[in-house]
């Protein structure tokens, strides 16, 4: 192979590579947007950020200048790296089919812009990045922003990863067909001039489509941005006497902080809460047989991990639900329980004493002053556990991941497993 065509093998794969790329974005974006899909960017964020050091993400959050600028740089960071390794797929497709061109192995026949040769690489190539995401990232399977169990939250985060990088392979081989390939030779009986002028028009088709697709991933990924945490994220209450104890209004004046790009929108009808584990009666409730039960109300004040004094990361509200020793009264835990596990629709999990969870203050709360709980705060059921910070128990922030789905009774050496191992399912506790 010459310089020349080496060259134009490389330019003309990448390209095409990072045009496939921005269609997997879209397609990945699309599916989040009206199906609430959560994006391999999302789950690798949670799957990573419990084995950084406390010291390096205070350093990164200073350096980026506060946590909704890291989530950006984040987001923008993880865009950019996934079109970069399109654009390698690309260049690895293209010299492939070089390679497989010198060999004298079987060309297509006729105009066709999908080489059937280049199946054999691409096929392989998206079967095995997606078994490879999925077991990198199967402790975080379990999120799906719309509250489905753990079994169908697991198919669809694979199938969605499936998805998007089919179409990733499939548009390598579409954009570089139109980028790198010309008629053959006695199929189409044209002089020098029109082949050239067909292979500028397939050229410039392609980079049309490609704008194309940029344009719509831009609006879509606008619409998501608007859909976001940013433009409420760190929001803190720093009106008059802001550090009386009274009710703040939910909506417009109680703090918040979240550790997701996208919040979950959890219908409750569909919504469930299993209760698993070390029990004797497991149990699943849905949203109306919580409401039916008996409910309290209590006034508790929320203060989040990051609290200063003086700061507005502290707020007030009078909570509405079941005291949470009357659900696992129901379900009968067994003598050696120790510990308490939750996990919520955005994948965040954590545990605390059971001691702690049988207390009559430890509330499953569904209403704050008054009204159903926001989506913003954890929409429909959130935990409420006095005493204990937020970022670890529900009970300071919406940091916290408030759409609670899934409890599991346990010892403290199968806590300790869960934890170390990240296992996904607590039913095997």
């Amino acid at each position: 192979m010459n310089h020349r065509h080496w060259l134009k093998t490389l330019i003309w794969g990448l390209i095409a590579g990072v045009l496939a790329g921005l269609a997997m974005l879209l397609t990945m974006a699309l599916l989040r947007l009206f199906l609430g899909w959560p994006t391999p960017t999302e789950l690798i964020f949670d799957r990573i950020f419990p084995l950084l050091t406390v010291e390096f993400f205070i350093g990164s959050l200073v350096r980026a200048g506060g946590y909704t600028p890291l989530k950006l740089q984040g987001v923008f960071s993880a865009l950019t790296a996934q079109v970069f390794v399109a654009g390698l797929g690309g260049v690895l497709y293209a010299f492939y089919l070089t390679r497989r061109d010198r060999r004298g192995g079987l060309r297509p026949s006729g105009n066709s812009l999908l080489d059937a040769r280049g199946l054999s690489l691409i096929i392989p190539g998206v079967l095995i990045t997606t078994v490879l995401f999925v077991a990198l990232l199967w402790p975080t399977l379990l999120t799906n922003y719309r509250g489905f169990p753990p079994g169908p939250a697991h198919a669809i985060a694979s199938l969605e990863m499936l998805i998007s990088f089919s179409v990733c392979g499939l548009g390598i081989m579409f954009f570089y067909g139109l980028l790198s390939r010309s008629p053959r030779r006695g199929i189409v009986d044209e002089p020098e001039t029109g082949t050239a002028r067909l292979v500028g028009r397939r050229r410039f088709v392609a980079l049309g489509i490609g704008a194309a697709i940029a344009l719509a991933l831009g609006s879509t990924l606008r619409r998501l941005f608007r859909m976001g945490t940013f433009s409420y994220d760190g929001r803190q209450y720093r009106g008059p006497n802001v550090q009386k104890i009274t009710p703040i209004r939910p909506q417009d004046e109680f703090y918040q902080v979240s550790k997701n790009l996208i919040d979950p929108d959890v219908a409750h009808e569909s919504w469930r809460l299993d209760i698993v584990g070390q029990v004797e009666s497991p149990r699943v409730y849905s949203f109306a047989d919580i409401a039916a039960m008996p409910a309290v109300e209590q006034e508790t004040t929320l203060l989040c991990i990051s609290y200063g004094i003086g700061s507005g990361l502290c707020s007030n509200a009078i909570w509405k639900g079941v005291p949470l020793p009357t659900l696992l009264a129901q379900v009968k835990p067994k003598p050696n329980v120790t510990t308490v596990l939750f996990r919520a629709a955005d994948g965040y999990y954590e545990t605390f004493r059971f001691e702690k969870a049988m207390e009559p203050t430890t509330l499953v709360a569904y209403e704050m002053n008054g009204e159903p709980l926001p989506r913003r705060h954890g929409f429909p059921l959130r935990l409420i556990v006095p005493g204990l910070y937020g970022e670890r128990t529900q009970s300071g922030s919406p940091a916290s991941s408030c759409w609670m789905r899934r409890m599991a009774a346990c010892t403290g050496a199968m806590a300790a497993v869960f934890i170390n191992n990240k296992a996904g399912d607590v039913k095997a506790m």
